[in-house]
């Protein structure tokens, strides 16, 4: 356990920072649990912190002999003033020492509150920013916004300090942030301390250490594991979100594949055309007296040899397409499905009045990983969605999909009307 650092609060008084915020494994009683992580660090002060409807809790601890009085958790404070779900503090002590602070979906974040140096502390940040989705979802509570200048990320920095922090809390808030007396000896098992040999109570006492530490393996073992999965997925999620190319892409690339295609080639007539991946795959249909030698003869020469098969009334041609490379999508970068859905949403109205069909799908579903496995819950959602209309329309429409719109394919059917079929996958975080 790291040493708890005194922290003066304008207006109330001191509080301590720098606390160790342990998870509870859940898997006996709390109080048991809170007496077995207690006895390993010698505990004379216990904080638990838990919320209404959330199963996970967490307890911190103060040790024998480091405050003279009841001490009060100036993370607790923080977390009282300050409404957000998820955010992390970076607060000047003065003459030099940092306090910083994160609490993620209502709980407080694993060695995020520690006292120290900007260059200590800054690689925790940088740590706590790569777990999250999108750096923006964490409000950054600061009065040292420059050493936030040079990360990599679009933030959202807000104003906040010890005299903030004063003016935002209330009395009741400072008696609620303070600790409470621990004992990690059950009253039962004084009385029976002081009736069994010395032999017996050193037995025990060795089997509760035991069963304690075994549950801290085990709770260490599962987050292991949990984050190890997490790096085996990562590659899989990576390809998932970018199996389909974004659309202001590759759109542009078929229709420029595609300009000067000869509608008619001795005889056979363009009747469709499908792009997808490298290559468009061009249907060409009989006209009277049209046959494959005819078409073998007329056709562009640095066209590939095309498909005939058992239909002689038709003839399919692959045209090779060069996608240009692109910037992968990242997990991090993408939006939440509820503005994903919003986007598109959107799109598709403004759309209709000029004659475009866009079709968004709900049916939204993991882009790796196995449905239904609580530990997966992180994992990036991909959804289907189509777009239809007049070719002289497709190129615009597809400079207004969002980045996170990706294209499977693009049809078009060349009959009296022309028109185009554009399928495509949307990819958001949950």
């Amino acid at each position: 356990m790291s040493a708890v650092i005194p922290v003066q609060i304008p207006g109330f008084g001191q509080a301590v920072a720098g606390l160790d915020w342990l998870l509870l494994p859940g898997m006996d009683g709390r109080g048991t649990e809170i007496k077995q992580l207690g006895q390993g660090v010698n505990a004379a002060w216990q904080y638990l912190w838990s919320i209404k409807g959330k199963e996970d809790e967490y307890v911190a601890f103060i040790s024998k002999g480091e405050v003279k009085k009841r001490p009060v958790a100036a993370s607790v404070l923080v977390r009282a003033a300050l409404h957000d779900d998820t955010f992390l503090t970076l607060i000047d002590l003065g003459d030099g020492p940092l306090w910083v602070f994160a609490v993620k979906d209502g709980m407080p974040v694993s060695r995020m509150d520690r006292v120290g140096d900007a260059t200590g502390l800054m690689g925790l940040v940088r740590d706590f920013l790569t777990t999250l989705h999108d750096p923006r979802q964490a409000p950054i509570y600061t009065d040292k916004p420059e050493l936030f200048e040079s990360l990599p990320y679009h933030l959202d920095i807000r104003p906040f300090s010890l005299n903030i922090l004063g003016h935002s809390l209330k009395k009741k808030d400072f008696a609620k942030a303070a600790f409470a007396w621990h004992s990690s000896m059950p009253f039962g098992a004084i009385v029976a301390g002081l009736v069994l040999a010395a032999g017996a109570g050193g037995y025990y006492y060795y089997q509760a250490e035991a069963e304690a530490t075994a549950q801290r393996d085990a709770a260490q073992i599962r987050q292991r594991e949990i984050a190890k999965r997490k790096a085996e997925l990562a590659s899989s999620v990576a390809t998932a979100i970018n199996a389909a190319a974004p659309a202001r892409i590759v759109v542009p690339t078929y229709l420029e594949a595609l300009r000067g295609l000869p509608l008619l080639v001795a005889g056979w007539k363009l009747s469709e055309v499908v792009c997808q991946g490298q290559g468009c795959a061009l249907t060409y249909k009989a006209q009277d007296f049209a046959t494959w030698n005819g078409y073998m003869k007329a056709k562009p020469a640095e066209w590939p040899a095309p498909t005939l098969d058992a239909d002689i009334q038709k003839v399919v041609q692959t045209v090779p397409v060069v996608l240009p490379t692109t910037t992968p999508r990242t997990a991090a970068e993408l939006s939440t499905r509820e503005k994903v859905r919003l986007d598109l949403g959107n799109l598709a109205q403004v759309s209709k009045q000029i004659g475009l069909t866009i079709t968004p799908q709900n049916n939204w579903e993991r882009v790796a990983g196995q449905a239904g496995t609580a530990d997966d819950q992180w994992m990036p959602l991909k959804s289907v969605f189509a777009a239809s209309g007049s070719p002289v329309l497709l190129n615009d429409l597809a400079a207004r999909l969002p980045s996170f719109a990706g294209v499977s394919s693009v049809s078009f059917k060349l009959a009296e009307k022309i028109t185009f079929e554009l399928k495509g996958e949307a990819y958001a975080n949950p």
